[in-house]
């Protein structure tokens, strides 16, 4: 199929390469910053563009920009006949509805960065305006991915809330543990293999049945040395003290 990506981020370049990598034919790259356009336009074997006005005849429009970007770009997109996508995990469905007959949402459940040489799994969740533009959208996503999932919107957005909590959340936390090991001259280096482990051990058992530590053993005295550690540091004290609480409120 013929395929124009509308954005020049994280999501455009992978799921673009993937799409590459499927056999499609990538024939355009919209950006409004020209340098961003080429250089995806260069990597893709695509032609770079700027303005909905030079866009050509495709089968496929795929929409890979920021959540907060949607409302501007749809507004100025021509009225298609093309399978119009977006790949929001926050978005509905609907908001394409001016734009094309057939719409949907593939919407890649990962952490995404355009420069990752090996691109991990890429589980996909599909919905689409009908069904026969569904089946489409099915066999397309089909060839970029082994795990492709219909969800509604609903379902789609509470993918997205737990991907944040598992993702972004759990990256804060090493963010803030980082800064902590910094400051205290200790190597936060040395926690990557119980970092891995730690993840790793989910494909074996349920999380709570693994949850390990002070909190579930209700060693207070290994508690309160840890919060007297963490007095000065404003972020992580009332962290430690929410989740050790969630934790023992699980095990009660």
């Amino acid at each position: 199929m013929d395929i124009v990506i509308i954005g020049s981020g994280n999501v455009a370049t992978v799921v673009g390469r993937k799409i590459r990598a499927a056999g499609h034919r990538i024939i355009q790259v919209f950006s409004r910053q020209k340098d961003h356009a080429s250089i995806l336009a260069s990597l893709l074997d695509a032609k770079p563009i700027h303005a909905f006005d030079e866009l050509e005849k495709s089968d496929v429009i795929l929409l890979a920009v920021p959540d907060n970007a949607y409302s501007a770009i749809i507004k100025e997109l021509p009225f298609m006949n093309s399978l119009l996508i977006h790949t929001a995990g926050s978005l509905p469905m609907d908001i394409l509805k001016s734009r094309s007959a057939r719409y949907g949402v593939l919407y890649p459940l990962q952490t995404l960065r355009r420069e990752l040489e090996i691109i991990p799994d890429l589980p996909l969740l599909i919905d689409a305006n009908e069904e026969k533009t569904l089946l489409e959208l099915k066999t397309f996503a089909a060839g970029l991915s082994k795990t492709v999932i219909h969800a509604n919107n609903e379902a789609r957005l509470k993918y997205h809330l737990a991907a944040v909590i598992v993702s972004n959340f759990t990256n804060h936390l090493f963010a803030l543990t980082e800064e902590y090991c910094q400051k205290e001259k200790i190597s936060f280096a040395l926690l990557q293999p119980l970092m891995e482990e730690t993840v790793h051990r989910l494909k074996e058992d349920s999380a709570a049945v693994l949850q390990t530590g002070p909190a579930v053993r209700n060693d207070t005295q290994t508690l309160q040395k840890h919060r007297e550690l963490l007095k000065k540091y404003t972020e992580l004290l009332p962290l430690y003290d929410a989740l050790t609480r969630s934790i023992q409120r699980g095990i009660m």
